[in-house]
């Protein structure tokens, strides 16, 4: 839950409680006067309740305020990693590269890539495609190495971090995702140039504990589409929140000071 709406929740109650008070003054005069002991508790749970959502307010801001520049950078590696991710899989889904990346080109291909029915189907053709799998297999480890070095990077400090928890929490499910993907598809279509400790690695995994139920086509065709979906999703969520953390306003003004700076110091 995020600091706004736990926020919101508190103040929400404050007043309910506020409404209970007035009503039950209303409706049975000098009930409070009566009992003065339960007043008495109820006025110190109310300034008490108000005080914790005060202070954890201004807690998160403080935090926001010390970490902006800091976790814009990496939300904007995250959305990378996120991209990164489902650019792949459309591309290797519909067997044509996206082409020169603009804003409407990737829109464009966010939207076929939630059109369910059609990467649906899209999948399924691959995965029942023997001499295309081997890609499929490649491009997941690909994807699931860079990933997981986003996340070990950065998990110190986004866990720590209070506000972003939540979204850094999203892009570990989606790096879960991609682990499984890469295990499963390395133990039922293992690469014949494999080492002895990648398939020794390969043969320890979960995936390879229960490849009876997550290799089935069925298993890997919704963990495809799940992984795809999710990283979009993602990938949206990580810019938006990078660019409300620090405007690109905020990055233009520094740049102009930074060269007004160092002009002065070379005049």
């Amino acid at each position: 839950m995020g600091y706004r709406a736990r926020f919101a929740i508190t103040a929400a109650l404050g007043v309910a409680v506020l409404g209970v008070a007035v009503a039950a003054e209303f409706l049975a005069r000098s009930f409070w006067s009566r009992h003065a002991l339960l007043t008495s508790l109820v006025a110190n749970l109310v300034v008490l309740a108000v005080t914790l959502a005060a202070v954890n307010e201004w807690i998160d801001r403080r935090d926001r305020r010390r970490w902006s520049v800091l976790a814009q950078y990496v939300t904007f590696q995250l959305a990378q990693a996120a991209r990164v991710t489902w650019t792949t899989l459309i591309e290797l889904l519909e067997r044509r590269e996206l082409g020169p990346i603009t804003e409407e080109t990737l829109l464009a291909a966010a939207r076929r890539t939630l059109d369910t029915a059609s990467i649906s189907a899209a999948t399924s053709t691959l995965l029942a495609d023997d001499g295309r799998r081997p890609l499929l297999r490649d491009a997941i480890g690909q994807l699931a190495d860079h990933g997981r070095g986003v996340i070990v990077s950065w998990a110190a400090v986004m866990v720590g971090s209070g506000p972003y928890t939540e979204l850094f929490d999203s892009h570990v499910e989606l790096q879960g995702r991609l682990d499984l993907l890469g295990d499963v598809l390395m133990t039922r279509d293992p690469p014949p140039e494999r080492s002895v400790g990648d398939a020794k690695l390969s043969r320890s995994s979960v995936a390879a504990e229960h490849a009876a139920q997550l290799a089935s086509d069925a298993a890997l065709h919704n963990q495809i589409v799940a992984a795809a979906q999710l990283a979009v999703h993602l990938d949206y969520r990580a810019r938006t929140v990078g660019f409300e953390l620090v405007p690109t306003e905020w990055w233009r003004q520094r740049t102009q000071a930074a060269v007004a700076e160092l002009s002065a110091l070379g005049g």
